[in-house]
């Protein structure tokens, strides 16, 4: 006998697709399924998590807000304050704060979700390369360069382990760092890294014209 789909997955999959009526429904579906069966359940804290990422996406802040926080409760429940779920929690509830200029709420979180990462993936995780990156765009929002920089050194970092130092999609973490510079008036280090960019792209472009 063949297993049934999770209703979560397909409404995931709509989502994904774009098709954001239909993953609306699907999900509003598998939240009402998931709570008849079991209210307190990691079902139902899936269904909520993947709901709110869905409003989240689409601006509807204060829908996304509620049901992230319900999904963390459950979860801090169920699998306790550390499991890596809470991270990718975590830090999309810290998204919809900083969408809205909240960054006051959004850092605790960022923080939080960053500590969990490193602790469960270490520091070159895809997840753990998130919440770095979650935590810097709050730092440079509110200005505070001193302590962005060390953040977008180990974000610049992370991203050339995982991708390589070659990469085309390596470039506008690089211009970006580069930007930070100029801007804080590290000019000699940031023409440094614009030498980089440079050279990956030119690769880039010569290997698209053979």
């Amino acid at each position: 006998m063949v297993a049934q789909r999770p209703v979560v997955d397909d409404g995931v999959e709509a989502f994904q697709e774009g098709r954001h009526g239909d993953a609306e429904r699907l999900l509003v579906n598998a939240l009402k399924r998931a709570e008849r069966s079991a209210p307190d359940s990691t079902q139902v804290s899936e269904a909520l998590s993947r709901l709110a990422d869905l409003y989240r996406v689409q601006a509807r802040y204060e829908e996304s807000e509620p049901l992230y926080r319900r999904a963390i409760a459950i979860e801090e429940a169920r699998r306790g304050t550390e499991h890596p779920r809470m991270a990718q929690v975590l830090n999309n509830l810290a998204l919809v704060y900083r969408a809205q200029g909240f960054y006051a709420q959004a850092e605790p979180l960022c923080r939080r979700a960053l500590a969990i990462a490193e602790r469960a993936h270490g520091g070159e995780h895809p997840l753990t390369a998130a919440a770095v990156g979650n935590l810097l765009t709050v730092y440079l929002a509110q200005h505070r360069f001193s302590e962005a920089g060390p953040l977008f050194r180990r974000s610049v970092a992370i991203k050339e382990r995982l991708l390589g130092p070659n990469h085309p999609a390596l470039a506008a973490s690089l211009s970006n760092y580069a930007a930070f510079l100029r801007q804080t008036r590290n000019d000699t280090e940031a023409a440094a890294w614009e030498a980089r960019v440079e050279k990956i792209r030119s690769a880039k472009g010569r290997s698209h014209s053979r």
